[in-house]
């Protein structure tokens, strides 16, 4: 009492604390705040998932995989007792459907279980995979298994077998017996009602039991490997009874378990499980006479032939045709009921040979049925083994059958590609019409939702019987090769996969659907239970209406029948209920009550009813493609032909979902007992099955099979077919040869735009692997002829053009990328060498080594730039910068002056300027283009060098260096932006970084810890001041120069402009001679496609000597561009004026225009590249205005004409750059320009009062 006291005290006291906190809601704050996170991020992720996925019709879905999945099968808690029970005015009739509606579940329950633990195990006893039949790598000794263990293992599975066995016949006996026990001459209820009462939904589901029996001795007869276990086990076992003591058996045991060995190989082994079954005594316990009650029972007889009748006009109906709506399966259990009927009154009555005639002529239209696995059924066989009859008139007759098979699959082949393509065309319009958002009947006649919920109703159960054809077609043609040993026509392989592809496609678009489905479901079968009743309710209206005194006994059975049945509408249709109706409707005797059309319509909504009950289960079954397992040597057949037609590509994802079905069949190899799965299950439902390691194996070998066929078929053959094609379009357009071209190849991109196709647990994207092939390919390749680089480099630009692969660049030294085989130092040693030979291009900011017959190029990019900076620091930029403006660009400058000045060049220059400027109205101020092409005439005239040039030429030259000098120089800057921005980028905020010194002073620690945050300080500091200047390195060059040259002895510069056109035409004859030997495959010409240096270079030296506006108006550009027209104007006039060409002026006149075009093009691109140099030098008012005495200061400096002071500092040149006219003049022949100093001459960099380090 004291604890329990103590203990309410605490809570007291904690209850108390607690309530003093004002927190009553923030738990479920804090849980709704997590919640909505949660949603938020899944909902994200599902969006991601959608867009992947994606709900597309050309998608095969892997529906084993979906985490969700709708399941519409009806599900009912009422029992049959309970619902059954509810009418309680006839307990007689009550009595009799309780009993077959328990009957009914018993058979549906064996049936299942037979179907899905017992079928497989038989079908997969002594497989073996490839490994272990040798045709792959040998597996271990503790992994094989002989067929004495295999069998001794599934010993469990066959006792368990013949409890099964045994429940079943007990369960066909029970039937018959109820069935005897009611129709019987001497019983009441037979007399007054049962006597126009015809069960027939209880012979079919006696008929499915049986089939289950007959599937079991099909199986077991197929599988050769259970009848050599069986023997190598009795073998065994004769050891062992030799000698128990010597295995440690006792004699007892042994006895006891010899007795079970001969009782399965009874029961079960030999095969006769369905004789057994039908051959049993039929009969009450205790009876007197069984004969009597069953075999002698003429109105069983009678009951039993018109069941059967009745079946067969059902099944024979739309046998074989378009319009068949039942499985195949249920031919065999007509066959099957047919043997019991046979072997029950084989004494007592004679069979009805009509009945067998009828039977046996089925075979015509269905030779075969294939079971389940390899299992075949043949009718005829059938019919002799278990209801073998003398009688003349067959057809075909007993010894015709084989031939007859042969016949059939003879012409089975010659109109299998046309049946194929007339259910192609079927399920293609089935999928459209599913598809539509909005389904209507044809003629709804404005009847809205009903019209619109019938029309969906119809599509459903279409796609179920359109699954069922296709299926039938193809496990038919499947088992009539198998069982004939006929080899499948080359010419219907294709056919054989569209039927597998198509069934996987009706699947697919079902699982699309679904939630359409599952949204009318409710409302379909609502619909077709309000039909069967509006139909039955005026039944019993007419019966109810007579009063109950008047009522016959037969009238009260119906009377009960019908409110039964209408009670059970209300309901959900589950299978249980659906029995009930069924067995209450047979006993309302409605052929009669009802008119033809009538009862037609109800038995058609009855069988609606049915279909749309349980079409889930129904689809699985009719979309079933294992049969293409036993024809695996077909599937590289497959493969091969898809690959052939491009235009099949998108077969492939439906393709592997159809072989994807050997799954269900692989992984039920499990010897363990059903019984015991069924203990741990709930509700007595079958529980999921774990699969064996066995039977995992299976899978693993089955899956790598298919996966090596989709390589050697598909995968291999595509990089190949890609290869061969980049390989052939490159050589063609490189050796210009367009034989190469007439080789044609399919469309592969259709490859490529395929998603990523799933194989159970493999993804397969064929875009990536042919992109890794090639990557893997072109990479070898390259290793071995590093000179072949740019060829495969075309080949991986044109694999991204022609079939969107992005491949991989191959950094290997020789191709693009060179940053480790020249460095910013050596360019530096080598500047006038480098500019010769590299080439600027201006938009990249690249160099391009100038080709001449080397087989591979080099290029200078801003990224190996800043390697380079990145590995010697960035000190060296301003020792780079300085050393280019001082010991280069002042030299060329120089020569630059010194080729103005010559007389010869002068005077040219004089008289240009004088008479442009006397003829400058007449001209339109256009300086014209004939005159600067005489002008590169007239220049020859003063000589020519060995190698064709021009002094023209190599003052070209001097202009594209000094371009070349500044484009390396904007390089620089610009990688020492790009290394600077890669280095602060770790410095989280730029405006506000501590001072670590400090802050190491204040916490008073070790001197190597001040030291080291002291040099952090200072690298962080120099970094950002890098990072924040913004030096114009080409404007300083432009301020630095300029009024160097602006005194008297640079006077001959001012007429520079003038010779501007004649350099712009001698640099377009250059650049198109350049870019036409591109495509040449050899010679020692120099090969170009850019040389943007001479326009960066021009407008350099324009802007330096303060030209601009003096070559402006001479309208250059625009000039050559009226020449042009003009031209082309002239030689369209002539061309009108001469109705009749030769050949020769045909020719003349072809190659003027195209000459006049490629001038207009090159001029063009010139201007371009001129006009964005410009931009570079253009100077702001505003800079002007701010700063004139930063001007004059300059001016004033560079008047200082004295050489640089002794002690090496750059004197009055303000940056570092001395005077241009301080220069010593280089000898004038061009070539004799002295070597580059060594590096022991180049300066220290820049300082302080020099040129600023660049930003970076």
């Amino acid at each position: 009492m004291q604890i329990d006291e103590k203990k309410q005290v605490n809570d007291e006291v904690m209850d108390e604390f607690f309530d003093t906190v004002n927190l009553p809601d923030a738990p479920a704050m804090d849980l709704t705040t997590k919640m909505k996170e949660f949603v938020l991020e899944h909902e994200a992720a599902l969006g991601e998932m959608y867009k992947v996925l994606g709900d597309e019709v050309g998608a095969a879905w892997d529906a084993e995989h979906d985490p969700i999945s709708l399941d519409v099968s009806p599900i009912d808690q009422e029992s049959i007792h309970a619902m059954v029970s509810k009418y309680d005015s006839n307990p007689q009739f009550n009595k009799i459907v309780i009993v077959f509606a328990h009957l009914c579940k018993e058979i549906r329950k064996l049936v299942e279980l037979g179907e899905k633990r017992y079928y497989g195990a038989l079908v997969m006893f002594g497989h073996r995979d490839q490994e272990e039949n040798g045709e792959g790598k040998q597996s271990s000794a503790e992994d094989e298994i002989t067929p004495e263990m295999e069998m001794g293992q599934f010993i469990p599975f066959f006792q368990d077998l013949v409890n099964y066995i045994n429940r079943a016949q007990a369960v066909i006996k029970n039937v018959v017996c109820q069935f005897a026990c009611l129709y019987h001459a001497r019983q009441k209820l037979y007399i007054t009602t049962f006597k126009n009462v015809r069960l027939t939904p209880i012979f079919e589901s006696l008929g499915s039991l049986c089939r289950v029996l007959v599937t079991f001795d099909a199986i077991i007869a197929d599988n050769p490997s259970i009848g050599e276990g069986w023997h190598q086990f009795k073998r065994m076992i004769k050891y062992v009874r030799s000698d128990p003591q010597g295995y440690g058996v006792e004699e007892g045991n042994l006895r006891i378990f010899e007795t079970l060995l001969l009782r399965l190989d009874k029961r079960v082994l030999n095969a006769t499980i369905f004789e057994d079954a039908i051959s049993q005594q039929f009969g009450l316990p205790g009876a007197s006479s069984n004969q009597k009650l069953v075999g002698g029972n003429k109105v069983l007889f009678k009951e039993f032939t018109e069941a059967l009748n009745t079946m067969y006009k059902k099944m024979n109906a739309g046998l074989g045709s378009e319009v068949e709506t039942y499985p195949r399966t249920a031919i065999v259990e007509l066959f099957a009921l047919y043997a019991l009927y046979r072997r029950i009154f084989a004494m007592t009555s004679k069979p009805d040979r009509r009945l067998f005639k009828a039977l046996w002529e089925m075979q015509t239209k269905l030779p075969i049925v294939l079971l389940h696995g390899r299992a075949m059924w043949f009718p005829a066989k059938f019919l002799e083994d278990h209801a073998p009859l003398k009688t003349s008139g067959l057809n075909p007759g007993p010894s015709q059958v084989p031939k007859k098979r042969r016949e059939y699959l003879r012409k089975l082949d010659e109109d299998f590609n046309r049946k194929t393509e007339e259910m192609y065309k079927h399920a293609i319009l089935w999928m459209v019409r599913i598809e539509a958002k909005q389904t209507l009947a044809q003629s709804s006649g404005g009847r809205g939702m009903e019209a619109l919920l019938a029309a969906r109703g119809k599509l459903v159960i279409n796609g179920l019987l359109l699954g069922n054809q296709i299926r039938n077609l193809l496990t038919t043609s499947v088992a009539l090769h198998l069982a004939l040993q006929v080899p499948i026509l080359p010419k219907n392989v294709r056919s054989l996969a569209v039927l597998a592809e198509l069934l996987k496609a009706i699947q697919a678009t079902y699982h699309r659907s679904a939630k359409m489905i599952a949204e009318n479901i409710a409302h379909l079968i609502g619909q077709t239970l309000f039909q069967i009743k509006r139909l039955l309710v005026p039944a019993r209206q007419r019966i109810a209406g007579i009063p109950a005194s008047k009522l016959k006994p037969e009238q009260h059975d119906v009377l009960a029948a019908l409110n039964l049945a209408l009670y059970s509408l209300d309901g959900t249709p589950t299978p249980s209920r659906r029995s009930v109706i069924e067995i209450s409707l047979c006993v309302a005797q409605l052929r009669r009550a009802l008119r033809t059309a009538a009862f037609d319509d109800l038995q058609y909504h009855l069988w609606k009813l049915d279909l749309l009950s349980s079409f889930q289960t129904r689809v699985v079954v009719a979309c079933e493609c294992s049969c293409l397992y036993w024809i695996a040597n077909v599937i590289p057949v497959f493969f091969s032909d898809i690959f052939k037609n491009s235009d099949q590509v998108t077969r492939i994802p439906y393709l592997l979902a159809a072989l994807r079905d050997a799954r269900h069949l692989l992984l039920t190899y499990d010897n363990t007992p059903p019984s015991k799965l069924l203990e741990t299950s709930k509700d007595g439902r079958l529980s999921a099955r774990v699969p064996t390691e066995r039977a995992k194996k299976f899978l693993s070998s089955f899956k790598a099979e298919v996966m090596s066929h989709f390589e050697d078929k598909i995968l291999k053959p595509l990089c190949r077919e890609v290869e061969n094609d980049l390989r052939l379009h490159i050589h063609s357009v490189v050796l210009q040869q367009s034989s190469l071209r007439k080789v044609k190849f399919k469309d592969l991109r259709k490859f490529f735009e395929m998603r990523p196709l799933k194989f159970f647990d493999v993804m397969v994207d064929v875009k990536e692997r042919v992109t890794h092939y090639l990557d893997t390919t072109f990479y070898n390749l390259t290793t071995v002829t590093l000179h072949d680089w740019r060829i495969y480099a075309e080949m991986r630009n044109l694999a991204y053009e022609e079939y969107g692969l992005k491949m991989a660049e191959v950094h290997l030294p020789g191709s693009s990328h060179y940053s480790e085989a020249l460095d910013i130092l050596e360019i530096m040693r080598n500047i006038h060498i480098f500019v010769a030979r590299y080439n600027y291009n201006m938009n990249t900011q690249m160099f391009v080594e100038q080709a001449t017959d080397q087989k591979h190029l080099n290029t200078i990019s801003i990224k190996h730039i800043a390697d380079s900076i990145r590995t010697h620091g960035s000190g060296i930029m301003n020792t780079t910068v300085d050393f280019t403006y001082r010991r280069f660009l002042g030299r060329k400058l120089m020569l630059f002056s010194e080729f103005l000045f010559d007389d010869h060049i002068r005077s040219r220059l004089l008289k240009d300027i004088k008479w442009f400027k006397n003829n400058g109205d007449k001209l339109k101020n256009k300086y014209p283009f004939p005159r600067a092409e005489k002008f590169n005439r007239a220049i020859r005239k003063l000589g020519v060098t060995k190698k064709g040039e021009t002094y023209l030429d190599k003052f070209r030259r001097i202009i594209t260096e000094i371009g070349n000098a500044l484009g390396y120089v904007r390089t620089v800057r610009s990688a020492g932006m790009q290394y600077s921005s890669n280095a602060i980028k770790f410095v989280p905020d730029l405006d506000d970084i501590a001072d670590f010194t400090e802050l190491v002073e204040e916490q008073h620690l070790s001197p190597e810890t001040g030291e080291a945050c002291s040099n952090l300080d200072s690298v962080l500091k120099s970094l950002t001041d890098s990072f924040s200047r913004n030096t114009e390195y080409l404007k300083i060059l432009v301020d630095v120069i300029k009024p160097a040259l602006k005194k008297d002895r640079f006077r001959h510069l001012d007429n520079f402009h003038i010779i501007v056109p004649p350099l712009t035409f001698n640099f377009v004859e250059k650049m198109s001679i350049a870019k036409e030997r591109i495509s040449k495959k050899s010679g020692k010409g120099e090969a170009s496609f850019t040389d943007d240096g001479f326009a960066l270079g021009l407008a350099y030296l324009l802007k330096l000597l303060d030209q601009d506006t003096a070559f402006d108006s001479l309208h250059w550009f625009n000039a050559v561009k009226d020449f042009v027209n003009e031209k082309k104007f002239e030689i369209a006039r002539q061309k009108k004026q001469r109705s009749k060409s030769s050949t020769q002026d045909l020719q003349h006149v072809s190659l003027t225009i195209k000459r006049l075009h490629n001038i207009r093009r090159e001029f063009e691109l010139l201007y371009y590249s001129f006009t964005g140099a410009r931009i570079f030098f253009s100077e702001q008012e505003s800079d002007a205005k701010e700063n004139p005495q930063k001007d004059e200061e300059k001016e004033k400096g560079v008047e200082d004409e004295k050489g640089p002071p002794p002690d090496g500092s750059t004197g009055g040149a303000p940056n570092g750059v001395p005077p241009v006219g301080d220069v010593p003049p280089p000898p004038m022949a061009g070539d004799g320009i002295p070597p580059p100093p060594n590096m022991a001459d180049i300066p220290p960099p820049p300082s302080a009062g020099m040129l600023p380090p660049p930003p970076m």
